[in-house]
């Protein structure tokens, strides 16, 4: 990183998940997508049309009550570095290294809010709920949505609705996304299998990566799979309705485990406890893994001297942006080399941890 950080100070200094509310459903998160009318998509448009854009809805955004200290980024005038930031910060599924002339996004101090424009679509307006008020975020979306609707006409067909560039997000152009920590689900390989049975249909599932195949910190993120043809109080309902149901199944194989003292659980755990002490390098999905599992052992006791609200911040403080953004190292590039910085990181921060689990006789 060889320039200062163009991020506002709030959403270097805070990570979403760093309240500790609760150890399962982490957070919610509301997406708007939405076009300007008389406009092509972003990808079919010029320059012109697109700084066009960009700027009308920028000034917008900026003049919201709702947001707070608003700020703007041209995607053209910040580092590599903060656009990774911001892609790991919101725990986007696109990657912005490739957002330049005409694109930009707009965050504010509350480390929850972020527009991105001509992305994908001209405009995509995202709040996350991390405090368990997922219908105030969502009525607060909506709101923002509305001012900016006043000022602008959005691309709308009476049978397609919001007009999106992605055909599965037309209809209400409305993304719901519940975040669930699920590592005796996954640890014990019942993950799909649930799934199958509390899916609401509509509803999809898939790791930070973006699909299940390759699950990353026992996180799932739970969506509706489009939005045409279904209001928004159905997609909440659907979301709400199935994370509520993997939560509770959650929580109940948690009991199982701890009331059986699972081996191997046991000992996935302890490895987790080790990994994050003495390791020389990590890379990100071990350290994410261990993390994970961390806090498992952390809720069946199996750990101490540590919070679950800690534990959340180090899952975001380990990533790579993060991470050098924390370090402010600019000769720091090569991929070892940060594996060894992360590595450092976590020893010092599990300074104090403890293992419960007894050593086999």
């Amino acid at each position: 990183m060889t320039e200062k950080s163009k991020l506002p100070e709030a959403l270097l200094a805070h990570t979403p998940w760093e309240k500790e509310i609760n150890p399962v459903w982490l957070a919610t998160s509301f997406l708007l997508h939405r076009n300007l009318a008389k406009f092509n998509f972003p990808s079919k448009m010029d320059d012109r049309q697109s700084e066009q854009i960009r700027s009308t809805l920028q000034d917008q955004l900026l003049k919201s009550s709702l947001l707070r200290n608003p700020m703007a980024l041209k995607a053209s005038e910040i580092s590599t570095i903060d656009k990774e930031f911001i892609y790991e910060h919101f725990l986007c599924f696109e990657n912005f290294q490739n957002a330049a002339e005409g694109q930009g996004f707009v965050v504010d101090e509350s480390g929850h809010f972020l527009a991105e424009l001509n992305i994908q679509n001209h405009l995509q307006v995202q709040l996350t709920d991390c405090d368990g008020g997922w219908e105030r975020s969502w009525n607060t979306l909506s709101q923002i949505e509305t001012e900016i609707g006043n000022a602008v006409n959005f691309a709308f067909s009476q049978k397609f609705g919001y007009l999106t560039s992605e055909p599965y997000l037309c209809g209400t152009g409305l993304t719901v996304k519940a975040y669930l920590h699920l590592p005796a689900l996954v640890q014990t390989g019942q993950l799909k299998e649930t799934l199958l049975k509390q899916k609401e249909e509509g509803i999809s599932a898939a790791g930070i990566s973006g699909n299940l195949e390759e699950i990353i910190g026992d996180l799932v993120i739970i969506s509706n799979a489009f939005s045409l043809g279904i209001n928004e109080e159905s997609i909440i309902h659907s979301v709400h309705s199935t994370a509520m149901k993997l939560m509770a199944a959650e929580k109940a194989l948690r009991t199982h485990i701890q009331t059986e003292n699972i081996p191997l659980i046991k000992d996935r755990v302890s490895r987790a406890f080790g990994l994050l002490l003495h390791s020389y390098q990590l890379q990100i999905k071990e350290a994410l893994d261990a993390l994970s599992l961390m806090k498992l052992g952390l809720h069946l006791d199996w750990i101490g001297g540590i919070t679950d609200a800690k534990l959340n911040t180090l899952f975001f403080q380990c990533r790579r942006a993060h991470l050098l953004h924390m370090l402010a190292e600019p000769q720091l590039g090569e991929p070892q080399e940060i594996s060894r910085k992360r590595a450092e990181f976590l020893h010092k921060n599990m300074e104090g941890v403890i293992l419960k689990i007894e050593a086999p006789n």
